[in-house]
């Protein structure tokens, strides 16, 4: 690696790049009549060109969402569910039936007022895309709207986490839009998104890759009570947020250091040096559950439809290898090999390989029968740090093996447009956020449904993992669920659904000058001021 000397060398030469990238923002800023002052400059990992929260599991995607949308309820840091747009609501002694009531004066950036048929088309919708939703509707009779600010949903059979799912705060997350955008179809993105949240798009100034820009929604009627995660007051101090495409490390280094930025999501480790001699500048991980990597097998295609080969690759895999590319620092990075994420309440490695070894993983791929001569494909997003890393440790680690190796670069957009087709892959690394892994409902790579409306390209058909992950959410008692979580997790395992590549953190970084940045699974940018 040689970051660290790219990035001395280059960091006097870029001190003034970040003044002449962000000057077009800065006349608009004035043409509109909103002060630098009043603007929050963010740079993220990387710039969504998806804005639809329904479409990706892009955490990326997800961050834009947040400021854009709302929720009928949020996730507070005691992964409590608590009401967000619901005002109130009541649930049946068998706990079949729920009625939900929507809080008064909900619109959307539109002006217009959200009911609930808007939010039964935005959950239907929702529900057509995520593993969990999924599971949530199948178990369902009846959606439907009582009044302009009621609806009933009704279960065929008991379904533990109704407010869990409501309230999930990962991707994709369950946000509320217009109907009329709503009936979008589940396979295809919303490209103007509206919602009722705290900041409202500006597709004006909108830059694909470039720039995104949300400006203050005037409207917007917070809750009462603190901002804790995604639940309570979402207040919008800022009136702009500009999210910038920033790739260069130096050149976001630089920029926050200048004052051009104020704030940076993720930092790599060995850049920390030079921010934490900074009293300007303020370094922090506000995530602390942080981050799991994951190498993903394309179940449908060979070499990776043989659960041998899986097998063989997972038993091979040392996390110690991949820590350090995404973790940096050691107090950052973490062995784990539960796919539920250490730390969590269903912790375990039931299934998983014990360790790694390389040799045995070589004994179990020659009896396999695999063809080694056929090239590997590897989806490489170079542009997303975090994930890249990843792709260049099990590079090597498949050509030990013996496999050819076929590393395909691209940008990160394109990679989820390719990720998503059946055909043209054989392997792609990502990264999620523990908090959205520790039940087997909430972790979207362990739905066992196969490719299709419920599925994604390329993943397993497991009936047994689909029938035991709805006997967990059935499950009445604690106890049960722990059972059931271990049993599912034991037989994903052997299937090789996918390898966990270890747990990390991560630190942003933001001006000494801004207050309340919030901490939690997801980059919440409400509630700051400066």
């Amino acid at each position: 690696m040689h970051r660290r000397t790219l990035l001395s060398a280059a960091l006097p030469a870029a001190l003034a790049a970040p003044a002449l990238l962000s000057a077009p923002a800065r006349g608009q800023s004035a043409s509109q009549g909103v002060t630098r002052a009043q603007t929050l400059r963010v740079v993220p990992e990387t710039l969504t060109t998806i804005l639809d929260p329904h479409f990706t599991t892009s955490f990326t995607a997800r961050d834009f969402s947040y400021l854009v949308f709302d929720t009928l309820f949020a996730m507070d840091d005691q992964w409590r569910p608590q009401p967000q747009m619901v005002d109130s609501f009541e649930r049946s002694a068998d706990g079949l039936s729920w009625r939900f009531t929507l809080r008064d004066g909900l619109a959307f950036h539109d002006g217009a007022a959200v009911t609930s048929e808007d939010v039964v088309a935005s959950l239907r919708r929702w529900a057509a895309r995520d593993a969990l939703g999924g599971l949530l509707l199948r178990a369902t009779t009846t959606l439907e709207p009582v009044d302009a600010r009621s609806f009933r949903l009704v279960l065929a059979r008991p379904f533990g986490l109704v407010l869990e799912a409501l309230a999930k705060p990962g991707a994709m997350v369950p946000m509320i839009m217009p109907k009329r955008l709503a009936e979008t179809p589940a396979s295809q993105p919303i490209t103007t998104p509206v919602g009722s949240g705290p900041y409202r798009f500006v597709a004006e100034e909108y830059r694909p890759g470039d720039r995104i820009v949300l400006a203050r929604n005037t409207a917007y009627r917070p809750r009462e009570g603190a901002p804790v995660w995604a639940s309570g007051g979402k207040v919008a101090r800022f009136e702009r947020v500009e999210l910038i495409a920033m790739p260069d490390v130096s050149t976001q280094v630089s920029a926050l250091t200048t004052g051009e930025v104020d704030y940076l999501e993720r930092v790599p480790a060995d850049v920390l040096p030079v921010l934490e001699r900074n009293r300007q500048i303020r370094v922090q991980v506000v995530s602390p559950f942080g981050y799991q990597g994951i190498l993903r097998f394309n179940h449908r295609l060979p070499p990776f439809d043989n659960p041998k080969v899986r097998r063989a690759v997972m038993l091979a895999v040392n996390q110690a290898d991949y820590l350090p590319g995404v973790a940096g620092r050691p107090e950052f990075g973490r062995e784990c090999r539960s796919f539920y994420g250490c730390g969590t309440p269903y912790e375990t490695t039931a299934g998983m390989p014990a360790a790694a070894d390389l040799e045995a993983a070589k004994k179990l791929l020659a009896e396999s029968g695999a063809d080694l001569s056929r090239p590997v494909v590897i989806l490489h997003p170079a542009d997303a740090p975090g994930i890249a890393a990843l792709g260049l440790v099990t590079q090597d680690l498949l050509t030990k093996l013996g496999f050819k190796v076929d590393l395909q670069s691209m940008d990160l957009n394109t990679f989820f447009g390719r990720r998503a087709r059946p055909e043209g892959w054989n392997v792609f690394h990502t990264t999620n956020t523990v908090p959205d892994m520790q039940t087997p409902l909430q972790n979207v790579y362990l739905n066992g449904a196969g490719p299709g409306p419920s599925g994604f390209a390329g993943w397993p058909e497991e009936a047994e993992v689909e029938k035991l992950r709805g006997a967990f959410a059935a499950a009445a008692t604690e106890d049960e669920r722990k059972k059931l979580a271990e049993a599912i997790h034991a037989r994903a395992a052997e299937a090789g659904f996918y390898m966990p590549l270890g747990q990390f953190v991560t630190p942003s970084a933001w001006r000494a000058d801004l207050t309340g940045v919030l901490t939690g699974p997801a980059m919440f940018l409400w509630n700051i001021g400066r």
